[in-house]
């Protein structure tokens, strides 16, 4: 079962150690601990659990305006790819939000990332355009009503 772990001194190594050989799309841990350091009025850094082993992290708004949410940075290591790990984790994401009361949930992809288009597709979320800080991005969305 896949869940959302805060990440904190005891799983932090755990979370620097996921190994990540492809950073096309996504960055590695460092760079969502540092996103997570400068946006820490707002976010919090998730480590994504397959019962008590890390196998990814996502960076999740903890705020939500008006009921809605986002995420950035969702990367499972390279080990666990290609395993269905990406669609329990958008999916324990999703849960997350849900329980805070989330209206909607919306994220940024790279247009390029067809795999991860097809995940949050298969969630649900669908293209709302394209992201205002860089056309190489889409945006997509998910309403819970």
């Amino acid at each position: 079962m896949i869940t959302l772990q805060p990440v904190t001194r005891e799983n932090y190594n755990e979370c620097l150690a996921l190994e990540r050989a492809q950073f096309d799309f996504v960055g590695d841990a460092t760079a969502v601990l540092a996103n997570a350091y400068i946006y820490r009025d707002s976010s919090l850094a998730y480590a994504v659990c397959e019962e008590d082993t890390v196998i990814g992290m996502v960076l999740l708004d903890e705020t939500g305006k008006d009921g809605s949410y986002e995420f950035t940075d969702l990367f499972i290591a390279d080990n666990y790819r290609n395993q269905g790990y990406g669609d329990k984790a958008v999916k324990a994401i999703l849960s997350h939000f849900s329980r805070k009361g989330a209206t909607h949930v919306h994220m940024q992809v790279h247009k390029d990332n067809k795999a991860a288009i097809h995940v949050y597709k298969k969630n649900g979320f669908s293209i709302k355009g394209t992201s205002p800080w860089d056309e190489n991005f889409i945006v997509m969305e998910l309403s819970f009503y």
